[in-house]
């Protein structure tokens, strides 16, 4: 069933969309030209708001533990400098965010379209504020149909509150919703909020931030507006200082607090298809005297999760989208992450680092390889943790942990 899901998606949906979208009244030309906003700005088309500058950020290094000897193989095997690079930055710690701007661009008659929010005006496309490009592959990138969907033409100003990867909880948070400070903060009147709400953390955090399902415009891949005035946000891969910040404060403010309960708990994905600990059972039993409760994030509502990791004295996780939700934690909170040396990605220690907490990286030893590109160094396994190691290692952080408050204390 999935190999013919597949193929309806990459290659027969579009030429079924594609053909409705000749009859007559049902489709409009797809942007062939590609413009950027200080061009729109510079002929006037277009207003710019520039919000704040980020400043470059050095990362301090991390405690790293585990499976050594499985990271030199990995490491060994790259090919391309770069790739390597990346690695040691993964495992040495060195990690440096680069300066950056913001703005939010307004753009009288602008259009956009499909659930990534794809920014378009008169026959261009803005890739810079849009979730995907003309080069991007997936099979509802509507620029490379010959057609888009007839537009709509509300008589409001809307805003582009998505991104590519929408479908993803980390991009979602990282990417999408910190849009919306800059909307806030620019003081330009929303009436619309164009956003996909397929997906159930989508709904829940949109409903933790206040924004009504009248004030919403759904975002599908069919779907294309021309409102009187549309106005976009810059975007960036990644958490900075100011990201961590917004998503802190406005989404834990409407969660009730529990007093000074300290939790400490382990993210299980058992069950879910990558980067599943193979031996969870072994691990969770080695955890639980320390005072650790599992918990599967799929079945929690988004507000329980908040809770759960505001709440948390130590998180103990697996490398996945659900530690998003340190940006939960109070500053200081403990975190171990299990990562696995075929995915060498730094993005929740930028998260660690920009909340104040104390990050430590144990890698698992590498079990069932999905995927692995040694020119690129991107990667999937599942992990086999040693369950004895792990708990010494989180003892360890707990312990350290005691020491500093007695001393506070004193």
């Amino acid at each position: 069933m999935s190999r013919i899901t597949g193929a309806w998606k990459r290659s027969l949906r579009p030429v079924f969309v594609s053909a409705f979208r000749r009859l007559p009244g049902c489709g409009c030309p797809v942007p062939r030209g590609q413009a950027t906003v200080a061009e729109m700005v510079a002929t006037g088309r277009a207003a710019l708001l520039p919000i704040r500058d980020e400043p470059r950020r050095r990362l301090p290094p991390h405690g790293i533990s585990g499976d050594l000897a499985a990271a030199d193989r990995v490491r060994s095997s790259l090919t391309r400098a770069t790739a390597r690079e990346s690695f040691d930055r993964f495992l040495c710690g060195d990690v440096v965010q680069p300066a950056a701007g913001s703005f939010t661009a307004v753009l009288p008659g602008g259009g956009v379209t499909h659930c990534s929010g794809v920014v378009t005006h008169a026959g261009d496309v803005l890739e810079e504020v849009s979730g995907l490009r003309f080069c991007d592959t997936v099979p509802t990138n509507p620029l490379r149909l010959p057609l888009l969907p007839r537009a709509l033409t509300p008589p409001v100003t809307v805003a582009v509150l998505s991104t590519g990867a929408h479908y993803n909880y980390y991009h979602w948070l990282s990417e999408a919703l910190p849009r919306l400070e800059l909307y806030e903060r620019c003081g330009v009147p929303i009436d619309r909020f164009y956003v996909p709400t397929r997906y159930r953390f989508q709904r829940e955090t949109l409903a933790l931030l206040g924004i009504p399902a009248d004030r919403i415009l759904q975002a599908r891949p069919g779907a294309h507006y021309r409102p009187a005035c549309l106005v976009a946000s810059s975007f960036r891969n990644g958490m900075t200082r100011a990201k961590v910040d917004f998503l802190h404060e406005r989404l834990t403010a409407a969660i009730p607090t529990r007093g000074f309960a300290r939790r400490r708990i382990f993210i299980s994905r058992r069950g879910r298809g990558a980067r599943r600990i193979v031996n969870e059972p072994q691990v969770v039993a080695a955890l639980a005297p320390l005072g650790f409760e599992p918990l599967h994030l799929e079945s929690l509502s988004l507000a329980a999760q908040i809770a759960a990791f505001r709440d948390a004295e130590c998180v103990v996780g697996p490398h996945g989208a659900g530690l998003t939700n340190l940006v939960f934690c109070g500053r200081g909170t403990r975190v171990v992450e299990i990562g696995t040396p075929y995915r060498s990605w730094t993005c929740f220690r930028e998260i660690a680092h920009h909340r104040g907490l104390d990050y430590h990286l144990h890698l698992a030893s590498p079990a069932h390889v999905r995927h692995f590109d040694p020119a690129t160094g991107v990667g999937d396994s599942d992990l086999r943790v040693d369950p004895g190691g792990l708990a010494a290692v989180v003892q360890d952080s707990l312990d350290r942990r005691s020491d500093t408050t007695r001393r506070m204390a004193g």
